[in-house]
This record gives structure tokens, sequence and C-alpha cells, in this order.
């Protein structure tokens, strides 16, 4: 099993990326909800698979909750066994809790940041995060809790979202499994997967784009933190008919315009593009002129300013 470090998380260093992060595993909707058979859902539970969820009738799942779920409900439509479940679901969250994951990601964290304040100085956001890390691993009452929601499963979530790229889970015939990402960028791997032999791939990447695309899901956009309450503005000017331009830089320096149609209005294609772009993070700023001569500017750091012209 590839293990995933925070300093390999090549994302934005601060206390509010954190945050962002860590609002992936807050409860925000029903088992109804999230789409996934009822009585499926609590035979899991009894056979020790949903390990993050929490105990008692009633549960309020987050979005890992959601990928976790898909990822099982996978691996049921596949065939695979309730034992090859468990060993998956052990690797990937009982293990992260038997070596305290979350110390373990504590202390990277700080000795990532300690390393960079060597090269150059630290701006606010760093410091603030060094400062909360520090202050929460030396908290023996926090520390004594144990935090479920810091595993292997949400670091490769996580890192999705960071980098952008496919991440998912391969299991060959022989019962024998690990998790992948695909990139774009040739990296140098210590133990490449060899996928010449049979194998199935469920690639956790599918999940979220197909969260992002499903309108009866899009109220849940901006509390499982998929997108800010800047990316959601953009889809509500576009729902709300109230843009004449909008204009993306993509993360490889691509620009993409989309315009009003003379009919006023813009093409629902656009806008579920739009959707996997916000969500996805392929974008590094959005600028819109909107119809009442507003100009609404944000980047992927989250810095956001409104212009009226």
């Amino acid at each position: 099993m590839e293990k995933i470090y925070p300093s390999q998380l090549n994302g934005p260093k601060s206390l509010k990326q954190a945050l962002n992060h860590g609002k992936l595993s807050e409860g925000v909707f029903s088992v109804k909800e999230s789409g996934i058979d009822s009585k499926i859902f609590h035979s899991w539970k009894l056979e020790e698979l949903l390990p993050t969820v929490p105990k008692g009738k009633w549960a309020d799942l987050s979005f890992m909750d959601y990928l976790w779920l898909r990822t099982l409900e996978s691996m049921r439509k596949f065939g695979c066994s309730k034992k090859l479940m468990k060993d998956v679901c052990n690797a990937l969250f009982v293990e992260a809790y038997k070596i305290d994951l979350r110390k373990i990601t504590l202390k990277d964290y700080i000795l990532d940041i300690t390393n960079l304040s060597k090269m150059r100085p630290l701006t606010i956001d760093e410091n603030e995060l060094l400062m909360t890390c520090e202050a929460e691993l030396n908290d023996r009452n926090k520390m004594a809790v144990t935090n479920y929601d810091i595993n292997y499963f949400s670091q490769l979530v996580i890192k999705s979202f960071i980098d952008n790229n496919e991440v998912g889970l391969v299991i060959f015939e022989n019962g024998s499994f690990s998790t992948y990402e695909l990139t774009s960028i040739p990296q140098n791997v210590s133990e490449p997967i060899d996928l010449s032999n049979p194998h199935l791939l469920i690639p956790i990447s599918s999940f979220i784009k197909e969260f992002i695309a499903n309108e009866e899901k899009e109220l849940f956009l901006t509390s499982t933190g998929i997108l800010n309450e800047q990316e959601y503005e953009v889809i509500r000017q576009l729902r709300n008919r109230n843009v004449k331009r909008l204009i993306v830089t993509l993360n490889k320096k691509e620009i993409q315009k989309i315009e009003t149609e003379q009919s006023g209005l813009i093409n629902e294609n656009d806008i579920e593009q739009l959707k996997q772009i916000l969500g996805l993070r392929k974008y590094g700023s959005i600028e819109i002129h909107s119809r009442d001569g507003g100009r609404l500017s944000f980047t992927k750091s989250n810095k956001i300013y409104l212009d009226k012209k």
C-alpha cells in the first residue's frame, strides 16, 4: 500500500487550507441522500466496514464517507468478497489508527514547515499552521481521543484534489491490492504497480466527478467542502442569468471563455463543465463580467474582490 505523507501534498500550506480539507470529513447528509441502499449500509456497518461513520442508529455522513461507500459499492458490484472488502478497509483505515497517523501527520507538517523556514521566511499562513499543529500535538486531552478521520483513504482523496490526478484502488486476481495515482508527469515510484497482470481499477476520482455533476447533490457542494463560497458564487451567478462573459484560466495556463448566448442564457453544458473545473480545482483564476456591470475575480488561493465598473 503506497503511503502518502503531508510533505507530498504540494498545495498551499495554510491553516485555512487544512480546515477546508477537514471539512471533507464533516457529516452533512443522510444515508438516503448518499444514494446507498439502507439495508446494505447497515450490513456494512455491522461488519465494521464503515469505521469513520458514528455509532448509533442515525448517521450524518461526510463526503469522505460517501466516497468510501461508493468504493465499497463498486467492489460489491464487481463480486469482491466480504473478506477482500474487510482487508482493504483494514489497510486504508485500521492500520492508520494503529500507528496513530494523526500524530505522524502533525509531526510531518511541523517538520516540513520548519525545514521550509530554514530556506526562506515563513508566510503568515504558514506560521499560523505551524503554531496550530504544535498546539494540537502538545494538547494531551485532544491527542488522547482517537481521530478516525485521518487515514490513508482520506489522504488519497486530498491528494486527488490538490494535484488533480486520478486516484483509486487496484485489485488483482490473487486478492492483493494497492492504491494508485495516475499523473501526466512521469514520477519515480519506489514500488511501481505491475498492471500487466489482470486487475480491477476503481477510480475514486470518478465518484468525485459524478457527485459534482449530480444536480441533486448541488446543495451539498459547499457544505462538503468541494466548493468554497466564492466558487459557488460563480454557479449562482450563472443560474441567476447574471453573467455576460466568464473567463477561466486553467492550471495549464489555457484560457477558456464562456459567453452569453443570444437568448441571454449560458449553455447548460458550459455550466456543467465549469462545475467540474471548480470542483476538481482545474483553474488558476476566474473573472466574471456580469450583466449588471459588476466584475467578480478570484484565484484558487481563495482571494476574492468585487469591482463595480
